[in-house]
């Protein structure tokens, strides 16, 4: 019972720190957003078994200057990349969403640990056909990818 309380609280107070260390990102993270893609399987992949990806874009309530590229950058949406599937290990190192060979951001595990989510300014990691992959920290060959790839929606459909 003890191994599993710290189990699922340790990553709730990872995220909650996390997220409070940042009143930005905990707003990200609960702001509404409009999905531009989104994929499910019935089939796992993968050691930590994948079952899709969710891709919203989050309209941010004023513009906020970032780094982007190592360049100051004014953006007013943000992208909000979730992936399911786990339960997801808790480890040493973050969890990292990639998207094809860039690191869309750090995720955050939600309190079933069946869900990461990471945050990026970045619109141009958002593009048709693109690999959507999850590691622990920053190592590109321990990557596992969700099988579908990334399909952009439209108003009406799929494009």
């Amino acid at each position: 019972m003890k191994r599993t309380l710290t189990l699922v609280v340790l990553p709730l107070l990872f995220a909650n720190a996390f997220a409070q260390g940042n009143p930005n990102l905990k707003k990200l993270l609960s702001l509404p957003g409009k999905v531009v893609s989104e994929a499910k399987s019935a089939r796992p992949t993968g050691a930590l078994k994948l079952t899709g990806y969710r891709v919203e874009e989050v309209q941010l309530p004023n513009d906020q200057t970032i780094q982007l590229h190592g360049q100051q950058t004014v953006v007013n949406k943000a992208f909000r990349v979730t992936v399911h599937g786990g339960p997801f290990p808790v480890r040493a190192m973050p969890a990292t969403i990639w998207i094809d060979d860039q690191i869309a951001g750090i995720g955050i595990e939600n309190e079933t640990l069946s869900q990461i989510t990471a945050i990026t300014f970045d619109s141009s990691l958002i593009r048709e056909g693109s690999t959507i992959s999850v590691s622990y920290g920053e190592d590109k060959d321990a990557r596992v990818s969700v099988s579908q790839r990334l399909q952009l929606k439209r108003e009406g459909g799929n494009q």
